[in-house]
């Protein structure tokens, strides 16, 4: 039993404090599971290869048009390793998402965040991993996972 002006302490006689969880008011984002991951790496390395070996133009790769540009700039992450192509350290990698489940946001770029707020209740969606320059406009898929909630 515990009396007004008592606290509960713990083994080492530190105080207790009483932590309440209401998931409805939670703000921890859903954690997501990928799977069925299809690497677009193979072909990424490729492209790099035959444009350093001058068989194909820059103009041809870095065709990178104005919304995906935008999503890199506002969406995306900070690659860790500069552009292929231009050597700048302005790469970003961008999250679009697609499905039918997942209504008018399929086709749009958000972040992991997000994507756990789509897929939560049991929804999926393909989410695509993409690198963009926004200054030479060089783009390519990277990758192409399956996302659901844990």
């Amino acid at each position: 039993m515990l009396w007004a002006g008592h606290t509960l302490t713990d083994d080492d006689g530190l105080p207790l404090v009483p932590i309440s969880f209401d998931p409805a008011g939670s703000t921890l984002a859903p954690v997501v599971n990928y799977r069925n991951e299809i690497s677009h790496q193979w072909a990424r390395r490729h492209v790099l290869r035959q444009f350093r070996e001058g068989q194909v133009s820059r103009d041809a790769i870095c065709d990178a048009d104005f919304l995906l540009v935008t999503a890199g700039n506002y969406h995306g992450e900070p690659a860790d390793y500069p552009c292929p192509v231009c050597g700048g350290d302005n790469l970003r990698i961008v999250l679009w998402v697609y499905g039918e489940q997942i209504g008018k946001a399929s086709g749009s770029a958000r972040n992991e965040e997000e994507i756990g707020k789509l897929v939560d209740n049991g929804r999926e969606c393909t989410v695509h991993t993409v690198e963009v320059c926004p200054d030479c406009k060089w783009n390519h898929l990277l990758k192409a996972e399956t996302a659901s909630a844990r």
